[in-house]
């Protein structure tokens, strides 16, 4: 048979030493900017927040604790109609989403790119 070891002072310690994540849920700032009528993109700056998820969740249960509804300006847009560029500097849109203002599309239609005063410009050729 095998011996067993002695292992339980060295799995407390290394439980001691895994470092726990606060959370950055703070009631009465998150009631201030909502009732300041901040954005949700200001108030996860404010908060230190870096996923529109979190800031849901943090609504909610300032909600649920309150026992008030908070609409929060911005929380639930959808991002397919506000494209970012990722970290291979490419821009996806998906034209579904898009108000196209009767624009016809189809598969394999071309469009020449062009910048002026900040702005994107796809023109259909």
């Amino acid at each position: 048979m095998s011996k067993k070891t002695d292992n339980t002072s060295g799995d407390v310690q290394e439980v001691s030493e895994k470092k726990k994540v606060e959370s950055k849920y703070n009631p009465s700032i998150l009631r201030e900017c909502i009732t300041t009528n901040m954005d949700a993109s200001d108030i996860m700056v404010k908060m230190g927040i870096t996923h529109r998820q979190t800031l849901k969740q943090y609504v909610l249960k300032l909600m649920s604790d309150d026992r008030t509804f908070y609409e929060v300006k911005g929380l639930y847009l959808k991002n397919s109609r506000r494209p970012k560029v990722n970290n291979k500097f490419e821009l996806k849109l998906y034209l579904k989403s898009l108000d196209l203002q009767g624009l016809v599309i189809t598969e394999g239609d071309e469009f020449s790119v062009s910048v002026e005063n900040e702005m994107i410009i796809l023109t259909k050729v």
